[in-house]
């Protein structure tokens, strides 16, 4: 089924997404730490894969039009479009869409 969810609750369920400091000493990291492993990243910087909504490899970005689908108002780069498992389906994923 296809749910909506904001990106900071599908960074909490994803298997790829991780925080890393890169440079002990300066504690600086690739994309304020929103990190990611899945090797179809869109998006490398300083060698690191970066969490966005618009380049991950397992959804894509939800633009005005499924934000209002969803019932909700759109802010860029705020939500995620993601296809789970029924069963998997909880408060976290914010959104469904009926019929999904």
């Amino acid at each position: 089924m296809k749910v909506l969810m904001p990106i900071n609750a599908w960074a909490n369920r994803c298997g790829y997404f991780f925080n890393a400091h890169l440079d002990p000493e300066t504690q600086s990291s690739a994309n304020n730490g929103y990190n990611c492993r899945h090797s179809e990243c869109e998006r490398i910087e300083d060698g690191v894969g970066c969490c966005h909504a618009w380049s991950c490899p397992l959804g894509y970005e939800a633009d005005e039009e499924d934000c209002e689908a969803f019932g909700v108002e759109h802010e860029e780069s705020e939500f995620i479009i993601v296809d789970i498992l029924p069963e998997k389906f909880n408060e976290n994923c914010m959104w469904r869409r009926e019929g999904t």
